[in-house]
């Protein structure tokens, strides 16, 4: 598979990986054949890039931190149980706690040392789609800082929740492409104290699910809130938390800005170290979330445009990139990889964006009878 802008798709390309709806309905299955129609409609949803299948890459998988079915029953749940209580009923838990471990399972599971989000979103504040991502990746991160189970538990749940609060904002605010006005930047603020009251009575009270809900956004120097608490005062699973929320959140477009790469997002956690985020924290993120994900385009140094078609363990900044096309832009008639772990004087400069001339000579083989048996359906 290859990640593809949506301006750059064509009728024709087969669809390599599902589109979600953030709360989990299915708006287009993997393996449809995608018409001028479906383009629009796509375009008009808001997603920026979709995955497609292409031959060259038949022997690449996506290395996600939780599965497709994981992450889909996550949105259904979430959504169910957001909306109940939002709507002032009487909400168990039980769902969310069934999915907690589930999503443990899953990660604790899984062989992978390195793995990094499908971020394939809308242009919008999705709060259950990033309350997943920052679920799993806080578990996976947990995971290597050698938390027990029952606190990968409190994790999960904590991070899952963190958000709840966000149900109480006016979608004006949420969404509003300029600057907060001070009343509605109060207003932005009182989401982790209206995630601790929405949960208060759901979990045990002295469970640190709530704390990490508190605290998502307190900061090792005092300046976040909502009590500008300072390092010592703030809970480790909440800078687990915290760390996850601000990867997850800065790689997706706002209406405020534009979304920082995987790459500048790390970036951007590494050189706040201390300052804002925890040093041991970050530095495991460094090793086991690849920058550069499997099926991302990136341009070399050397000119040439590849596609990562695998991550390396210890070092996902340097994954294993297939090079299709050469330094004067012309397509490869046979792809070479290179690993990145070997070829030290070669590094990624950048994602890329990838236009096919003639997509029929890479189509997959099932083209004409299109969708098969592995189609992935609502």
């Amino acid at each position: 598979m290859i990640k593809v802008k949506v301006h750059d798709l064509k009728p024709g390309m087969v669809v390599g990986y599902p589109l979600l709806r953030d709360d989990g309905v299915v708006l287009l299955r993997e393996g449809v054949t995608l018409t001028r129609r479906l383009i629009e409609r796509i375009k008009e949803t808001g997603f920026e890039c979709i995955y497609i299948r292409d031959r060259r890459f038949r022997d690449v998988d996506l290395e996600e931190a939780i599965s497709y079915d994981v992450r889909r029953q996550a949105l259904l749940t979430l959504n169910e149980s957001f909306s109940s209580i939002m709507k002032g009923r009487q909400t168990s838990l039980e769902p969310i706690r069934r999915l907690v471990d589930e999503i443990i399972d899953e990660v604790l599971s899984t062989k992978k040392s390195v793995v990094s989000l499908i971020q394939l979103r809308q242009h919008d504040d999705a709060v259950f789609s990033h309350s997943v991502n920052v679920s799993a990746l806080s578990v996976f991160l947990g995971r290597f800082l050698g938390l027990s189970r029952e606190q990968l538990r409190v994790l999960a749940l904590g991070s899952l929740m963190h958000d709840l609060g966000k149900i109480r904002i006016p979608l004006e605010i949420l969404n509003k492409p300029g600057t907060l006005t001070p009343s509605e930047w109060e207003t932005m603020r009182g989401h982790p104290l209206w995630s601790v009251e929405l949960m208060t009575g759901k979990v045990p009270e002295d469970s640190l699910s709530i704390a990490i809900a508190l605290q998502h956004h307190e900061r090792l120097d005092g300046s976040g809130y909502p009590y500008g608490l300072l390092e010592p005062d703030i809970h480790f699973l909440a800078r687990i938390c915290a760390c996850s929320d601000v990867y997850d959140a800065l790689t997706v477009d706002r209406p405020y800005r534009k979304r920082f790469s995987y790459a500048e997002a790390l970036e951007y956690l590494m050189g706040n170290v201390g300052k804002l985020f925890d040093l041991q924290v970050v530095t495991t993120m460094v090793r086991h979330i690849a920058p550069y994900p499997v099926g991302e385009v990136v341009r070399l140094t050397t000119g040439e445009v590849g596609v990562v078609v695998r991550l390396n363990e210890g070092l996902p900044i340097r994954p294993v990139v297939r090079v299709i096309q050469d330094r004067e832009g012309n397509t490869l008639e046979r792809p070479k990889d290179i690993d990145l772990m070997r070829e030290l004087t070669v590094a990624i400069t950048g994602t890329e964006s990838v236009r096919y001339k003639d997509y029929r000579r890479y189509a997959p083989q099932e083209v004409g009878g299109v969708g098969g048996n592995d189609a992935r359906s609502s």
